[in-house]
């Protein structure tokens, strides 16, 4: 795993390597085992003390050492046969198939790491390689040869890669900080993309809070020439086509293929355990790590033990013993969680209201002596976990009934309907009402945190920053891959796309790898998806099933009945008291900052804030917390950038 940064174009030779060096020093967190900066002239390897040309390579990685800690895995890295070199953040989990498989075509290996057989892929087979890649990863690698540079993401972009054109070329990182930090961005805040940021609490891919950066989809390529300008961008995965299940087992096959993306993640070098706590998906993929591995497997539950409600140790320590794991409680006192969650707000990359909670278990299962741990992560959005694949299919049932009625007259009833849920609960259900009666518009309402009427009082609205009426760019709007006859499909591969995506990927990787742990995710490999994603819905959910039907029969033996019929509950936070008490003056801090930046309306704060205080039940504080988050990071970066 690592952090890894790149520059190709008419950049002067030592003004590229100075950038390079900016970003690796951005990011030490992501790889504090070694550095690794490569200048090539004309795409060239050549001697440090060459001036180069009217053209320039840079390459840089951080190196967090995980598989083959010798000097062999240093990056970047060369093929000595071709000269084209790469900087690859990641884990390729079927490397040693791979590497058998190019052994047979002639290949001869110096290492026993993953980046070796990536580069060697890429020579046998070009760019076609990333389709037979089986991880998570982003890389920048340039085809000596052919003078090209490749950058790439891996299938559902679990690792992250960001990139800028400017006046010179092309430059890309791990980080935004990172590209911040390279002086060679144009650092103006994106309003479209806190427009964004306000509607679900995380900026929407391909947008980033920066106008001059965009993300590269996961499962994309990009091909530049050697001055940095784009010759194509393609797709090598995409959601599959939804196949028949009619008389397949289909418990046995899902099984299998989780069984081994399990054993495939827990390959390492270095220490390596489990996130556990009380639910379905972390406990399965404790138990079958627990049973594909010859060793011990160590299982990590946090908990904040003066919080009863977030305390999960009595439940996952039953479930360990039961598995045959070792089991590690690591309370946290409240003194300490509010400490390290201003220390999680330091480490975002962008704003995002959710990932304090990540930030706190990697932290201390990092300084429990992990490297990497396994998590349970995508097996909502996979299997159908969450409340929205049965609350959103009856909200459209129900806006169709209503469509009848006049649209304000529609708000004002469902307003009323909704008092007893207080003055955040009226405002979501008059938003709700206000949707079309269509699943994804409903999807993305529903997932929405602030109403439309919230974001127009912060100052912003939809159509005249060129956006879709769900604040999302245009460029990624659902395109071929929902199904009309299938909600449950449907819904799946939108959580998937997007709330997994942009908020809780993106949160996993910044927050885990600020504190230099990496943090796998076997329910997200490669053939698990494309078996799941394409299976039809009535597979997934049968009528009158429970959520996650199928996972929880895959998975039957690993779960006992009470986990079973238990509500599903997370590792949370009392942030909404936090702001009344310890972080009060972050709080304050943070809105005052948002007021001197001009960015938000000033009243639509007011608003916000005084609507919450009026609401009985206060379940507005997530509201309130995305603006704090928001203002906490323009504090951060004042000096950096610029409001337009």
């Amino acid at each position: 795993m690592c952090g890894i940064a790149g520059v190709v174009g008419g950049y002067e030779r030592e003004r590229a390597r100075t950038a390079v060096q900016a970003m690796l020093d951005a990011q030490v967190h992501r790889g504090p085992d070694d550095e690794g900066v490569e200048m090539l002239a004309r795409g060239r390897r050549t001697d440090p003390r060459s001036e180069g040309g009217p053209t320039c390579v840079g390459l840089g990685s951080r190196r967090l050492a995980i598989l083959d800690l010798t000097a062999a895995g240093h990056q970047p890295m060369f093929d000595p046969e071709t000269g084209s070199a790469i900087a690859y953040n990641g884990e390729i989990y079927n490397y040693l198939d791979l590497r058998a498989e190019l052994e047979q075509f002639g290949h001869i290996f110096q290492g026993r790491g993953d980046t070796e057989v990536v580069l060697h892929a890429y020579r046998q087979w070009g760019v076609d390689c990333l389709d037979r890649l089986r991880g998570m990863f982003a890389l920048v690698l340039w085809d000596a040869p052919r003078g090209r540079a490749l950058v790439a993401r891996d299938h559902l972009g679990i690792k992250p890669l960001y990139y800028s054109f400017t006046r010179d070329g092309f430059i890309c990182a791990s980080e935004i900080g990172c590209l911040l930090a390279s002086g060679l961005v144009d650092a103006t805040i994106d309003k479209r993309a806190v427009a964004g940021y306000l509607a679900y609490g995380a900026v929407q891919e391909p947008l980033t809070i920066l106008s001059s950066v965009r993300a590269l989809p996961g499962g994309s390529w990009m091909e530049l020439d050697e001055t940095g300008r784009e010759l194509k961008q393609d797709r090598y995965w995409s959601f599959p086509a939804v196949e028949p299940a009619d008389g397949r087992d289909l418990v046995d096959e899902g099984r299998a293929l989780l069984e081994r993306s399990v054993a495939r993640h827990l390959l390492s070098d270095v220490p390596l355990g489990v996130f556990l706590s009380s639910g379905i998906d972390s406990t399965s993929v404790a138990g079958l790590a627990a049973r594909a591995s010859d060793q011990d497997v160590h299982a990590f539950t946090v908990s904040i033990p003066q919080d009863e409600k977030l305390d999960e140790k009595p439940v996952a320590e039953r479930s360990a013993r039961r598995l045959g794991l070792a089991f590690h409680d690591i309370p946290v006192d409240e003194t300490t969680a509010v400490e390290w969650a201003s220390g999680g707000l330091d480490s975002m990359d962008q704003p995002s209201m959710d990932g304090l909670n990540t930030y706190i278990v990697s932290r201390a299962v990092r300084a429990a002596g992990l490297t990497v741990a396994l998590s349970g992560q995508g097996g909502d959005e996979v299997f159908g976990g969450y409340r929205t694949f049965s609350a959103v299919p009856r909200m459209v049932d129900l806006a169709r009934v209503a469509r009848l009625l006049p649209r304000g007259m529609r708000m004002a009833v469902a307003g009323l309907l909704a008092k007893s849920w207080g003055a955040t609960g009226m405002s979501k259900a008059r938003d709700l009402a206000a949707t079309r009666p269509e699943l994804t518009s409903m999807y993305f309402s529903y997932r929405r945190l602030l109403t439309e009427e919230d974001v127009a009082d912060l100052g912003y609205t939809a159509g005249p920053l060129g956006l879709t009426e769900s604040f999302l760019d245009r460029s990624a709007i659902p395109n071929g891959w929902l199904t009309k006859k299938d909600e449950f499909v449907s819904l799946s591969r939108l959580e998937t796309r997007y709330y997994l995506g942009n908020t809780l990927l993106r949160d996993g990787d910044v927050f885990g790898m600020a504190n230099s742990l990496e943090i796998r995710v076997p329910f997200l490999d490669r053939d698990v998806v494309d078996w799941a994603f394409r299976l039809p819905g009535s597979a997934h959910a049968p009528r009158r099933s429970a959520p996650k039907h199928l996972l929880r029969a895959m998975c039957a033996d690993l779960l006992t009945e009470d986990q079973l019929d238990a509500p599903k509950r997370g590792f949370g936070l009392p942030l909404a008291a936090w702001m009344r008490g310890p972080l009060a003056e972050v709080k304050t801090a943070a809105f005052d900052e948002l007021r001197r930046s001009e960015l938000v309306s000033a009243d639509g704060i007011a608003t916000i804030e005084q609507r919450y205080l009026d609401d009985t039940y206060r379940s507005g504080w997530t509201r309130l917390w995305a603006l704090v988050t928001l203002g906490y990071w323009l504090e951060k970066h004042r000096s950096l950038v610029k409001v337009d």
